[in-house]
């Protein structure tokens, strides 16, 4: 684990803030290539236009995510805050970020400017799925790196932390969700072409697939002594239960009930089909 790569002088250049922005850039190039090839057309934008508001759109969502993760931890680590320290909640620079708050508050925000611009928010959210779990799997790399976000104590099969909470050995869960969220990514991003036609049911698959891994990930993340909400080792993995049936329940009503149209029936059809 190495949390400071390097430093020039008084400056440090963090493993984790580095894997962040490799995330945001790598993923929104890929994101705007795809946004210029299906959605500019329909907008009437030119490719250049296309990247600008693509990254106007990703710096807009990188703050409304920083927020959400950073009201997520708060709630769920309420009581690090408690006796007059609650005026740490807002020194966000210390630590303390949740993935889930992080995907609510970006796409909170992302609807929002989706709709500001008038661009087709199904297609934008579909086309987008793939590729935040490639930016997840960038930031799991850079707690690895970092030395947090590890599983239980295991003797067995961990491994000691520097900096963690103890100097025992901890499973190295961010390795598992990194390896899970490249298979998922790879998956989704293969079946888009299949799954694209139907308004909302590529994001949907995402929102099930990954509640699916975390949920089950988190067994090894967290303590079984705690309970919340009576039935789960975490918040996080309470949060995967809802997703899981949220996207059940969504993909059943795209194929049998009302949701069940062709995104280009909206725009034009002659861009209806998947590019390989």
């Amino acid at each position: 684990m190495h949390p400071i790569l390097f430093s020039l002088g008084p400056f440090h250049i963090y493993s984790y803030g580095l894997c962040l922005a490799l995330a945001f850039v790598v993923s929104l190039s890929l994101l705007a290539r795809d946004i210029s090839r299906y959605i500019g057309p329909k907008m009437g934008l030119k490719p250049q236009q296309g990247f600008q508001l693509t990254f106007e759109l990703g710096t807009w969502v990188i703050l409304g995510s920083l927020l959400g993760a950073r009201i997520f931890f708060v709630w769920e680590n309420h009581f690090l805050f408690e006796g007059g320290l609650w005026l740490d909640a807002f020194k966000i620079w210390q630590g303390g970020l949740v993935f889930y708050g992080g995907l609510i508050g970006g796409v909170l925000t992302g609807i929002f400017w989706a709709r500001k611009q008038k661009w087709p928010l199904a297609y934008l959210l579909d086309i987008s799925a793939p590729y935040i779990l490639l930016g997840h799997a960038f930031g799991r790399v850079g707690c690895y790196l970092n030395g947090c976000c590890y599983g239980a104590v295991d003797f067995k099969h961990g491994m000691v932390f520097p900096g963690g909470e103890d100097q025992f050995p901890h499973l190295p869960t961010q390795l598992w969700e990194l390896y899970g969220d490249l298979v998922l990514f790879s998956l989704l991003l293969w079946s888009r072409k299949f799954t694209i036609k139907y308004s909302y049911l590529t994001f949907s698959l995402y929102v099930l697939t990954y509640g699916v891994l975390r949920y089950i990930i988190e067994f090894w993340r967290r303590d079984w002594n705690k309970q919340y909400l009576g039935y789960f080792v975490s918040a996080s993995q309470a949060v995967s239960a809802l997703t899981i049936f949220l996207a059940i329940t969504a993909i059943l009503w795209i194929f049998f009930g009302s949701l069940k149209f062709d995104h280009h029936l909206e725009t034009n059809k002659d861009t209806s089909k998947e590019k390989t």
